[in-house]
């Protein structure tokens, strides 16, 4: 019995310094990439982008910065298309009161940015047999124009610096890789614990990115290449799907392509969540990931299993057995978590460091990262095993059923 248990603590340990070695060495991989791709000495030619973004609804502490920092980057060679389900969508018609688009026009072009072509709505309608944000991405996709190098795509919960989208693309104009991605980080408005421990957990995912072998696709921020676009047949292979970037992300495994990541690029998004709310966004999280990357499922299963059966065991076997080596562990583990903790700081405080109030709503989380570990572990497994016997579910107020493959049936609307 005695070997399995140190099994289990050699893995539980292992994980553990791996963890922290990736956030001790983050900034120095950051900077390594930011010298290869965001250099101001480098001469890039700019290929013409063409960024879509899904949007539903209309937030008044979000949408307008939202928007002003997509129309404001400093890219000089690109086209917004926004996408709705409906003409009636307050999104909608907050940005076209916001254009000031004449009765019949969708389209507005900027007179203070040579850099943004236009901007386009589209109205895509109700979905029926997928995932509503990607139907309404699909019917920017068939806006697409000859000329369109790259096509990238941003969720509207998120804010971005004005290179940002210089950034995202300069991997693919350099011709590094030809899909590109970066990741959110949950920046807290309140002081509920909920929202701390969801922005806890959710930035232990945003400093893993980097490394070929572990980048995913996330849909709030990615780009790909045109040609490649083309190659994988995006458009056909989104139909009956739920998940846009799950879904892109095994077609660019399959394809045998590499994924990249821009670490300095991390974007802040701004988050509020109840209990319910947490565990409600973290079982829809892994639900689509179960449904279109199983491999990233069940690694989900062993990360989290490993953390929690090694700190229960190694308490259990010094408190009740009196097994005082059992200490070496978990004083090893504690201490990682220390240091973990620690280095994921400076990473906020360098990657926000223009935004001293962001860095102060992020510094109310370093108790949970110090402290509590074990807990948020916890809390991440009950959002991966809440996934496990689910079919249907209910995103922004639609309900989907799921089958076996990721075929998607839309099964009623709120209101």
């Amino acid at each position: 019995m005695d070997w399995l248990l140190w099994l289990i603590w050699i893995i539980w340990m292992t994980g553990t310094l791996l963890s922290m070695g990736n956030t001790l060495l983050y900034g120095r991989f950051r900077d390594r990439q930011d010298r290869r791709w965001r250099s101001l000495e480098l001469e890039v030619d700019e290929q013409k982008v063409c960024w879509i973004v899904a949007m539903k609804g209309y937030d008044e502490n979000l949408t307008e910065p939202f928007f002003e920092s997509l129309v404001s980057q400093s890219y000089s060679n690109y086209r917004l298309i926004f996408t709705f389900e409906s003409d009636e969508d307050s999104g909608y018609v907050w940005m076209r009161k916001h254009l000031k688009l004449p009765q019949g026009e969708q389209s507005w072009k900027p007179s203070n940015n040579p850099g943004l072509v236009d901007v386009t709505l589209v109205v895509a309608g109700p979905s029926s047999d997928r995932g509503q944000k990607v139907h309404n991405q699909l019917a920017a996709m068939q806006r697409l124009n000859d000329d369109d190098a790259v096509v990238a795509f941003a969720d509207a919960d998120i804010l971005c610096p004005p290179d940002t989208l210089t950034g995202l693309v300069a991997p693919i104009n350099l011709r590094h890789f030809e899909v590109m991605t970066t990741f959110r980080w949950l920046i807290p408005t309140d002081s509920h614990p909920a929202t701390l421990f969801g922005s806890v957990i959710n930035a232990s995912s945003a400093t893993m990115g980097g490394h070929v072998f572990l980048n995913t696709v996330w849909g709030g921020m990615m780009a790909i290449q045109r040609s490649a676009f083309d190659e994988l047949k995006v458009i056909d292979e989104f139909d009956r799907v739920l998940s846009d970037d799950l879904k892109l992300n095994s077609l660019v495994r399959r394809s045998g392509r590499r994924i990249g990541f821009v670490r300095s690029l991390i974007v802040p998004s701004p988050v509020s969540f109840t209990w319910r709310g947490l565990f409600e966004f973290g079982r829809r999280q892994y639900f689509m990931v179960k449904f279109y990357s199983i491999k990233l499922y069940l690694s989900a299963y062993e990360v989290t299993g490993f953390y929690l059966v090694g700190f229960i065991s190694s308490i259990l076997a010094i408190t009740c057995h009196g097994n005082l080596l059992a200490s070496i562990p978990l004083g090893t583990v504690i201490a990682a978590d220390q240091v973990r903790a620690f280095c994921r700081r400076k990473i906020y405080t360098h990657q926000f460091r223009n935004s001293p109030e962001t860095i102060r709503a992020l510094d109310k989380t370093i108790w949970i990262e110090h402290l509590a570990t074990a807990l948020w572990m916890g809390m991440h497994l009950i959002f991966v095993l809440g996934a496990l016997f689910k079919n249907e579910i209910t995103w922004a107020g639609i309900r989907y059923r799921v089958k076996a493959g990721g075929d998607t049936t839309v099964i009623s609307r709120n209101g």
